[in-house]
């Protein structure tokens, strides 16, 4: 290929936080005037990899050339200032500004306006707000929203304000333009506008580079594809070659094998339903995170929550757990209603979430943490039963710390040890540890395994199989699908917001259509009770 054609070039990029290799070796290049998406599944290095490429972090080894020219080691602004330009996964509007002055707005580095003639309105200022004006109403036009050009931005729905963030990034004058996330969050018709938008600024010349979860907008879009996996490469190509790629539907499946735990696990048959969700909605500002769910949870069932990262999974468990406020639907704990109940409460009803990212409170002890997992059932106890816990209270705390300590003796090992000294595996063992501290009717865990590697991934959901045994309900959000699938007892399956299918594991795991219905490369929706082959609901 002509090396003229390359406006972008990645070469050997590294970086790592601390212990974690967030990227490796990563290498590929973006040519002028076409569209490429980078993929890959939750904590793959993406958004790491384009702080690297538009100056907001640097990397540790590597090189990343625009237009011939090293930019690499270069701050965001003369970056920027270059012809690279990044939107973020918020719109980040001016929200007390009108539609074009956003835009407006975002022009005024490239403009090069002298900052004393702008405030004082001599000199060019003048002539160079007429300019922003004209400019910002063509960019405007590029996005669809020159009506609504005088119209308070804040008014404006998610998907006009995903647009109207493009058309600033247009205004400064980018010719390559990197979108993070653009289609999340998004109804269908406003995708489709903004497919429609992304192909209309190639045409017009500048290139483009989207980072997106959707990847049913991804296959309709991008030329070539990107994908990123524990921060390496492992495909790159035409979307038609990508989507069959075994490495590609592996990394977003897994390939963690648990045959041996998932046979330890019994019938659930008829027992009592512990928790019910029906048609439950919330949106985060105009953006659509929950659609009409509905599920149901079993006493001492493992059910699984799995679909592509941004499908609502992380979402129902808030919910659940009473820290996102849902604006319809109704959720039933026990055969009671949980909207009249605070988190708190919801805690004290026998409900524990162990959260992603495991949120500990890295410098306090073992110990420490999981006595905070205690902290709703002992204040049920009285106020000054979280000073001195003393009588039941305290042999109950005692008893329940024993328990846990002999489900995870590896805590007991590093009892008095800080928690942000202790391994990633052991980490994920004090988050469930803690949860458990409550003495949960249903324990609720989101990416247990996430960031662990395949051994260690193994014991801990081989752990939930084990309190599975013990009579424990737990409800389950893994990006690892197969080895949620082998665990669980039942799966739903979120695509967007929606049950797209659900029953028994087993037969969703011997499906061979269950890589389109999770990976979410088709965009027709089809009944979550229907046989036929599964396509990801847009």
């Amino acid at each position: 290929m002509n090396n003229g054609n390359i406006l972008l070039d990645v070469k050997d990029v590294n970086r790592r936080f601390g212990g974690l290799q967030a990227l490796g070796g990563v290498s590929f290049d973006v040519r002028r005037g076409e569209i490429l998406a980078l993929i890959g599944p939750n904590g793959a290095g993406k958004s790491t990899l384009l702080s690297v490429v538009a100056g907001a972090i640097r990397a540790d080894t590597g090189t990343v050339t625009f237009k011939g020219e090293r930019i690499d080691g270069l701050a965001a602004e003369q970056v920027n200032r270059r012809g690279l330009v990044r939107t973020f996964q918020g719109a980040e509007v001016l929200r007390q500004m009108t539609v074009l002055e956003n835009v407006m707005a975002a022009g005024v580095s490239h403009a090069q306006s002298g900052i004393l003639s702008g405030m004082l309105g001599f000199g060019r200022a003048a002539e160079v707000g007429r300019q922003l004006s004209t400019t910002g109403m063509e960019k405007l036009q590029v996005v669809g929203l020159e009506r609504l050009a005088n119209a308070n931005a804040a008014l404006l729905t998610a998907g006009q304000q995903r647009l109207l963030s493009i058309a600033r990034a247009l205004a400064t004058g980018a010719e390559l333009l990197i979108l993070d996330e653009p289609a999340a969050g998004l109804n269908t018709l406003e995708k489709r506008v903004l497919a429609e938008v992304i192909t209309r600024i190639r045409a017009k010349g500048a290139t483009v580079v989207f980072v997106e979860h959707d990847l049913a907008f991804v296959s309709q879009l991008a030329e070539r594809m990107v994908v990123l996996h524990h921060g390496r490469v492992i495909a790159k190509g035409v979307p038609e070659e990508v989507r069959e790629d075994p490495a590609v539907i592996e990394a977003y499946l897994g390939n963690t094998e648990l045959n041996a735990a998932r046979a330890a696990v019994e019938p659930v048959g008829d027992r009592p339903v512990v928790l019910t969700v029906g048609d439950l909605r919330l949106r985060y500002g105009g953006l659509t995170a929950l659609d009409g769910v509905r599920i149901e949870v079993r006493e001492g069932e493992i059910v699984a929550l799995i679909g592509a990262n941004g499908a609502g999974k992380s979402t129902l468990l808030n919910a659940i757990a009473g820290t996102e406020k849902p604006q319809g639907g109704t959720i039933t704990f026990g055969g009671k209603d949980l909207a009249p109940l605070g988190k708190e409460a919801r805690t004290g009803a026998g409900i524990s979430l162990a959260p992603e990212g495991r949120a500990l409170f890295a410098a306090l002890t073992v110990h420490d943490n999981l006595l905070m997992g205690r902290y709703a059932r002992v204040r049920q106890s009285g106020v000054t039963q979280l000073l001195w816990p003393r009588g039941s209270a305290r042999a109950e705390l005692d008893a329940v710390l024993e328990e846990v300590l002999d489900f995870f003796p590896r805590l007991r090992e590093r009892l008095h040890q800080q928690a942000g000294t202790l391994s990633g595996g052991e980490q994920q063992m004090l988050a469930i540890g803690r949860a458990l501290m409550n003495r949960p009717t249903m324990l609720m865990l989101d990416e247990p395994s996430f960031g662990l590697a395949p051994q260690v991934s193994r014991e801990i959901l081989g752990s939930l199989v084990r309190l599975a045994a013990q009579g424990m309900t737990v409800l389950l959000v893994e990006q690892n699908a197969r080895s949620a699938l082998q665990v669980a007892d039942r799966a739903y399956i979120l695509v967007n917001g929606r049950i797209v299918a659900d029953g028994p594991s087993q037969a969703l795991l011997n499906r061979p259509d269950i890589t389109q219905a999770y990976l979410g490369w088709e965009s027709e929706p089809r009944s979550a009770h229907d046989d036929a082959p599964l396509k990801a609901a847009a």
